[in-house]
């Protein structure tokens, strides 16, 4: 059931990843640059396009699969039943993370905290409710659930917020709507192509495994892949701080905080890189085995996703100040070389290695496209920032 549940949430979350990485981080991007440049009538026509894109693109996306549903459950192993359930967690994922890319870009992170920790509180209670009584079939109602009640919240939150935020903007300003437009799409596409190739790698993994190993493989390597996603929640969450800051003081033209920043930030992200690695690695065993003995098999796996996860935390300075200022096609670049690289060995590896194949590929594609950010941010630090990198 749990290799069901996963390759089900996997497709959606590929879905999703699309929308929201062109929409959401092009919009987090711009609305922290221009609420830098105190810019209002750029400011409200990225929220105007935040608002009304991605409902028409995800209103053609959600009849396509409708469609073609049948070919695709057969395809993916999807449950056949599942189509309503799987279009509403579509709409509503997407709208929970451009919402959260909105409060980012504008500053309202405490209000952000809020929402997301009652719809959470939420989730749990239904997910318990859910658990013991043994009704499997609503999981995925629970992840609708959650992004609903944020969604309701945040849209609340924002109409008595943005008004407030437009006061401390200047408004005078003429603007030419096709440039902002221009630059908008171009950021989006760039970083939607990269970010989706760099974090889909991880979904598509689940989908790999669903067409190709059993569904007994399939739970046990989403279970390793679920924890591994609950540690990225670190660099996630970290970006949306970050990105947003240095793509404020970008606008600023603030080099000197930029590198501040950036050396600050790295040297907490080590320190708590090192200490999550070292305490997983000990205890991956007793961690597998609270899921269940027939999960234990899997604390090797989780041991050699262990670099990616120490690659990825103490990475987000350096991308987060390429994606906020004015050098996204770096990692985005590196997004590529993940998916290319990680696709290459599961052709050549899982025939023979299976599982181990699998993460092997998964960890030497973050391993080489993270370290390439890495070497890029580096690069450019030095080139564009040298006079400030002795502060």
């Amino acid at each position: 059931m749990l290799g069901s549940v996963n390759v089900t949430l996997s497709f959606c979350l590929v879905i999703t990843l699309i929308i929201t990485n062109f929409f959401g981080t092009s919009g987090n991007k711009f609305l922290a640059e221009y609420r830098g440049q105190k810019n209002a009538e750029s400011f409200i026509l990225i929220l105007k396009i935040l608002i009304y894109a991605p409902i028409t693109l995800l209103s053609l996306i959600s009849l396509s699969i409708y469609m073609s549903w049948e070919n695709i459950s057969s395809y993916f192993a999807l449950p056949a039943d599942m189509i309503i359930p799987i279009l509403f967690f579509i709409y509503f994922r997407t709208s929970y993370v451009i919402l959260r890319r909105v409060f980012y870009g504008a500053g309202l992170v405490k209000q952000y905290a809020l929402n997301e920790i009652i719809a959470d509180i939420i989730m749990l209670f239904i997910l318990i409710i859910v658990c013991f009584t043994y009704s499997n079939q609503f999981l995925l109602h629970c992840y609708i659930t959650s992004y609903l009640i944020f969604t309701i919240l945040s849209i609340i939150t924002l109409y008595f917020k943005i008004p407030k935020i437009l006061k401390n903007l200047k408004k005078d300003r003429k603007i030419e709507k096709k440039l902002v437009l221009s630059e908008f799409l171009k950021y989006g596409f760039i970083s939607m192509v990269g970010t989706v190739a760099s974090t889909g790698t991880g979904y598509i993994s689940v989908l790999v495994i669903g067409v190709y190993l059993s569904s007994s493989q399939a739970g046990i390597y989403s279970l390793v892949i679920t924890i591994v996603s609950i540690l990225m929640f670190i660099p996630k969450l970290a970006t949306q701080v970050l990105l947003p800051e240095f793509s404020k003081l970008f606008g600023e033209n603030n080099k000197k905080d930029i590198s501040i920043l950036l050396r600050d930030s790295l040297k907490i992200l080590v320190c708590l890189a090192f200490i999550i690695c070292f305490l997983v690695f000990f205890f991956s065993d007793q961690i597998l085995l609270f899921f269940g003995s027939d999960f234990k098999a899997g604390s090797l796996l989780l041991r050699l996703m262990l670099p990616s996860v120490f690659i990825r935390i103490i990475s987000t300075p350096f991308v987060s100040f390429l994606s906020g200022t004015n050098f996204i096609i770096y990692p985005n670049i590196g997004g590529l070389i993940i998916l290319f690289i990680s696709i290459l060995l599961w052709i050549i590896l899982v025939p023979s290695f299976e599982l181990i194949g699998i993460v092997i590929g998964y960890t030497a594609g973050v391993l080489i496209g993270i370290g390439y950010q890495i070497y890029m941010a580096i690069l450019k630090l030095k080139i564009e920032f040298s006079s400030f990198l002795n502060v």
